[in-house]
């Protein structure tokens, strides 16, 4: 497994985050590798209140970090910076997110109120899953 910052990236405080704790949640649930390596997809997220875009290129057992929403992006996640971390927060149940407890009800209230966008969630649903595996701190 390998993580990249990409040109500019290192400058962006939420690139490192995601860097760490990513490494971190593999280390600490080796079992999350084998979601990582499935991925192999570009997914663009947009932290709408911090004004922070972001790229992740995901390619078997790599993924590097740019800065900015890159063209071909099939998943696009537009989240205020509250919902993103809830979003790395949220417990998973038989390996999909669960959305009965504290966390995973305000996450389905922001995607009621329009504060969590996900376009291309049906059509790369497999896909978001495995993300959603990979980064849970749980």
């Amino acid at each position: 497994m390998e993580i990249i910052l990409a040109e500019g990236a290192g400058e962006i405080g939420l690139a490192v985050m995601l860097q760490d704790l990513i490494v971190q949640n593999i280390e600490q649930n080796p079992h999350k590798l084998t979601d990582f390596k499935k991925l192999n997809i570009f997914i663009g997220l947009d932290v709408c209140d911090a004004a922070i875009t972001l790229t992740l290129e995901f390619s078997g057992s790599a993924l590097t970090i740019h800065p900015g929403i890159k063209g071909q992006a099939k998943l696009n996640i537009k989240a205020d910076s509250e919902t993103v971390m809830n979003l790395s927060n949220q417990k998973l149940k038989w390996g999909l997110p669960y959305y009965f407890d504290e966390t995973g009800k305000e996450i389905m209230a922001a995607m009621k109120s329009g504060r969590l966008k996900v376009k291309g969630m049906l059509s790369h649903f497999p896909s978001l899953i495995r993300f959603s595996r990979v980064m849970s701190v749980h």
